[in-house]
């Protein structure tokens, strides 16, 4: 209990003492407040924008999709059939200038194909097609019309597609991918204009990438005695690129 009066008779001086000097320094004891709370920081402003840009160039590389396909009563006569007219496809290929590991086996198929029953008739006896299908890279694009006839006359009766492409476009993508910084970059602008504000350093960074190039869908049927070259045309081939960055905001100067 005498330990108690002696903490409150402290605190009393303590508290007497504090108004001594308030009055010594001239200032009402009412107007004595406790400094405010520090607040907290406020979050950083940005801005995400994102950027487009394009880049063109001649296609060098051509991707041909082309093959046979045979139908016969036989299963085996189909298949020897289908091999013995792809071989030649093949070997005529490589005689026009086409090396074999630019030539690759993509699809394999053999179906029964029983047809449409007649009206009040039978079902007819089912047909086995063998379908043999490859991808070839042309690297001399001025030379796939002649190549696609050289094809069919070998005996291919299936030409599925022709796909242009450029077979190394990193030169294209870095234009592109500048393009499309300047464009994100002027985007941050004139937003954090419209705000009173200016774009200061980027805080992320993330990239993305497209290719657009024509691809030509083709229906073919061999067996002809001379097949004149087809006209194709290569046209121009675009990369696009994208860029999405976050910019710090700034006050204008």
């Amino acid at each position: 209990m005498m330990l108690s009066k002696k903490v409150l008779i402290g605190t009393v001086a303590v508290m007497m003492l504090a108004l001594v000097a308030v009055g010594a320094l001239g200032l009402p004891a009412q107007e004595v407040k406790a400094a405010p709370p520090q607040q907290a920081n406020q979050p950083a402003r940005t801005i995400t924008v994102t950027g487009y840009g394009s880049a063109y160039g001649a296609p060098d590389v051509v991707m041909v999709g082309l093959g046979v396909s045979v139908a016969n009563a036989d299963v085996k006569a189909a298949m020897d059939e289908s091999t013995a007219r792809m071989n030649a496809v093949m070997d005529a290929l490589q005689a026009a200038g086409i090396a074999p590991e630019d030539i690759r086996t993509d699809q394999f198929s053999i179906y029964q194909d029983y047809g449409a029953v007649p009206f009040g008739g039978e079902q007819a006896e089912p047909l086995y097609r063998v379908s043999v299908s490859v991808t070839v890279t042309v690297r001399e694009t001025a030379k796939v019309g002649e190549l696609l006839a050289t094809a069919v006359e070998a005996g291919a009766n299936m030409v599925n597609y022709i796909q242009f492409d450029i077979a190394d476009r990193a030169a294209l993508e870095a234009e592109a991918r500048d393009l499309a910084v300047t464009d994100a970059q002027t985007r941050a602008e004139l937003l954090a204009k419209a705000f009173g504000l200016a774009v200061g350093e980027p805080l992320t960074i993330t990239e993305g990438s497209g290719y657009a190039g024509p691809v030509i869908g083709l229906g073919g049927g061999g067996g002809m005695a001379r097949v004149e070259a087809a006209p194709i045309s290569e046209g121009t081939l675009r990369v696009d690129m994208q860029v999405t960055i976050t910019f710090a905001l700034v006050p204008a100067s």
